[in-house]
Parts: C-alpha cells; structure tokens; sequence
C-alpha cells in the first residue's frame, strides 16, 4: 500500500471507531442506510464498544503504517 493510502484508511477507521464511541447516532443513521445489506440494528446496539475498539485500534495500525512508510 502506498503511504497516502495507508494515511487516509487510518483516518477514516479512526473516524469511524470515534463515532461508534461517542456519536452513536451517526451510525444508527448510517446504519438505516445500509441496514438490508450489512448491518444489523441488535448487532450495532450490542456491539458498539467492540467495534469502536476495533475501528481505533486499525487505525492507530494504519497511520504507523503510512508514518513509516512516509519517513526515508
């Protein structure tokens, strides 16, 4: 992956892992968007902390990817 790439996948997951966080109901608007296809409202509600976690965590390995990766 290229550095700008890898950047900007760290960006968004962290985006993301910070909505699951703290703006719950971002992602439930998001989620009546996607619902028939990816996402699942019980899913959301009982997961979020996981998610959150996750999203933060590939994000933080995304954006060391890219720093690295950026650096001679």
């Amino acid at each position: 992956m290229s550095a700008i790439l890898t950047l900007a996948v760290g960006v968004l997951f962290g985006v993301l892992g910070l909505g699951y966080l703290y703006r719950p109901d971002l992602i439930e608007r998001m989620n009546a968007v996607l619902r028939n296809y990816i996402l699942n409202d019980a899913y959301i509600a009982l997961e979020r902390r996981k998610w959150g976690a996750f999203f933060l965590l590939m994000s933080f390995l995304f954006l060391y990817m890219g720093w690295t990766s950026l650096r001679p």
